[in-house]
This record gives C-alpha cells, structure tokens and sequence, in this order.
C-alpha cells in the first residue's frame, strides 16, 4: 500500500511538472525586453585635413571609412578639411556623441587626440601616421614608409640623366622624414654620383608653395622629381612634367594618365584597407594604443606599372631591389 501510494504521488507530481513546463513554453511573457536589434551599434568617426573628394590621401583614408561600413554595417561620420591646431572640439565632440572609434587621419591631430583620448578612455582613438600610442585607448596605425623611400630613390638615381633627383614631401612628420631619408639612401646606394634635392613643404594643400618649390628644383638641374605632397604635390607635378626632360614619381593612386609619357611610376598606397586594419583590430578586441606598421610584404604598398618608362634590364634591377628590401636583406630602417 505504502508503495501504491507512493507511486501515486510520484505520478502526480509528474503530471504536475508537465502541465507547468508546457504552460510556461507557450504563453509569452508580455513584460519581457525586445529581442537586441541585430543591425551594428558600431559607430566611427574620421577627420581628414582636406577634402574627402581631393583624389589623394584624404579621399582614400574617406574609402577606408565605407570600407567600415560595408564590413561591419557600421554607423560613420566624417569631418573633412579640418586642420589640426582647430581639431580638439571637433574630436571632443564624437567622444561625447558616444562614437565606439575616432579615427584622425593626419599626424597634425597627434596633439589634440592625445588630450581627448584621457578623458575619454572607454572611446578607442586611431591616428593614421607614426605615433607610439598611449598603450591604452590610443593607437596608430602606419606604413613602412622607408621601403617606398629608398625604392623611390633607387628608381630616381637609375633613371636621371643630369645625375640631379628631387623629392617634395608635404608635412616633416616623423614617417615622412624617415621617408625623406630613405629617399636619399636610395638614391646614394644606387649611384653614389647623383645629388638629391629634398624638401618639405609644411602643408598638404599648399599649392603655390609646390610649384615654386618644384619649378625652383627644376631649373636647379633636376630631371626626376618624386611627390609625397597631397594636393598641393598633384598640383606640382601637373606643372613640372610638362617640362621638356622631366620625369616623375606619382603617388598614393596610379597618376599615369595626369602626365602620360612622364610618370615613370607611381608609389600605391592602399590607405582604404590601412584605415580599415584600424576597424579590424579594434572589433577583434587586439587594438592596444600602440604602433602598428604595414608595408610591402602586407601588400599595403605597391608600385603603379611601368608601362615601358624602364628598360627591361632597369626593370630586372628594380625587381631585385625591391625583393631585397621586402625581405630586410637591405635595411632600410631609419
């Protein structure tokens, strides 16, 4: 009996339990949250010193901000021709707006985006240029830009005649005079005879500046000149190539059709996928406020074709060069 009672109320107790979960698993709680929206609450941010459309560095890095966008379905905003001295406002306020990673495309921003990165250290802070970072909330990412500087200059001293090269460069930022030197150790390695010309112009946009610079360079001897100059470099090298015996060295996209017949190349950086390694970093969870370098072997830089500016044997020579330098059997550290 003891034991018919007991199953009795076994029995009972599982009817019980049944009932229950099967109540509980088809009536809806009315007062439960809303599922999470499944579109991204990733939010970024960029400043750029000139235009987002200038066809040079600014545009690019702007590619880079909808490269962002498509891959993560991200929420971006854009602040274009700001310079750096007027930025601390601007980068303030997308710290405050709550943007998960403000991107500052220039080195100008270095400053500014030091100070609001410690007040805001739940926001993640990128600088595209050499910058050591914070070790926490700030960060940069940069090229290898002494690969591209001794390749320029070893494709400038193989191809003067009048043994005079000159390079423009905009802003006298740590990675351009790296570059800068790099330039020049190419051009001595190659040919210990020919004379480097360099100069920076302390601007992006300086228009003027450039063609006097690069008009000045000119009438100096010089027969292939290279630009790192933004718009103000595209603007110089327009004007210099139509000079009879002058070749260049385009920059940032392939700028043959600018100058046909005159552009021996031109140094591709692929800036969009760059910015977009800031992105990448930072949704993985591995962006640590340091400095994080790309380069040849990252294919993050490449050289536009030739296009028959170089004999076959130049060519072979160059393609040496450039194998050595990519796989550090020619240091080109700083």
């Amino acid at each position: 009996m003891r034991i018919q009672s007991l199953l009795k109320q076994m029995t009972l107790a599982a009817l019980a339990l049944f009932f229950a979960i099967g109540c509980s698993r088809s009536t809806p709680n009315l007062n439960s949250s809303p599922e999470p929206r499944t579109s991204s609450t990733f939010r970024v941010a960029m400043l750029t010193t000139g235009s987002k459309d200038n066809q040079s560095w600014d545009q690019a890095c702007f590619e880079g901000l909808n490269l962002i966008k498509n891959k993560f379905n991200a929420e971006i905003d854009i602040t274009d021709s700001m310079d750096g001295e007027n930025s601390e406002p601007t980068i303030r306020k997308y710290a405050q707006s709550g943007y998960d990673l403000v991107i500052a495309a220039s080195g100008a921003y270095s400053k500014a985006a030091e100070k609001v990165a410690k007040e805001f250290p739940r926001t993640k802070f990128a600088l595209i240029t050499t910058h050591p970072g914070n070790n926490r909330n700030l960060g940069a990412v940069a090229f290898r830009s002494g690969e591209v500087g001794y390749l320029a200059g070893a494709l400038a001293a193989m191809k003067t005649k009048s043994n005079k090269v000159g390079y423009i460069v905009g802003e006298p930022y740590p990675v351009y005079k790296e570059e800068e030197a790099l330039f020049r150790r190419g051009v001595k390695a190659t040919n210990p005879s020919v004379q480097a010309s360099t100069a920076f112009l302390n601007s992006w946009v300086d228009t003027e500046k450039s063609l006097k610079v690069a008009t000045d360079m000119v009438a100096s001897g010089v027969d292939v000149l290279a630009f790192n100059a933004g718009e103000a470099g595209l603007a110089a090298l327009k004007a210099v190539s139509q000079k009879p015996g002058v070749l260049v060295i385009g920059r940032t996209k392939d700028q043959y059709e600018v100058a046909p017949g005159k552009v021996l190349t031109s140094v591709l950086q692929d800036i969009p996928n760059l910015v977009l390694n800031v992105a990448v970093l930072t949704q993985q969870g591995r962006w640590e406020g340091k400095l994080y370098k790309f380069g040849l072997k990252e294919k993050i830089y490449d050289f536009a074709p030739f296009r028959g500016s170089l004999t076959s044997q130049e060519e072979d020579t160059f393609k040496i060069i450039r194998e050595a330098v990519t796989t550090g059997k020619i240091d080109v550290s700083p």
